[in-house]
């Protein structure tokens, strides 16, 4: 997700995205933990905290 992306969105679409993005966080460490664990999904991980980061910036400023 780019910063410009964000610009663009309202404060309420940027609070249901962060909510997405937190679920999916949740489901991808929860898979993580069962044994399912490829490095798409480290990858994942990586890109959902930096996307959720970026929407919390966001929403602060």
């Amino acid at each position: 997700m780019k910063k410009l992306e964000l610009a663009k969105k309202k404060d309420s679409d940027l609070e249901d995205m962060l909510g997405k993005m937190k679920k999916e966080l949740f489901n991808l460490k929860s898979a993580s933990l069962a044994g399912e664990d490829t490095l798409k999904k480290k990858a994942r991980v990586k890109s959902v905290k930096r996307d959720i980061a970026r929407i919390k910036t966001r929403l602060n400023q």
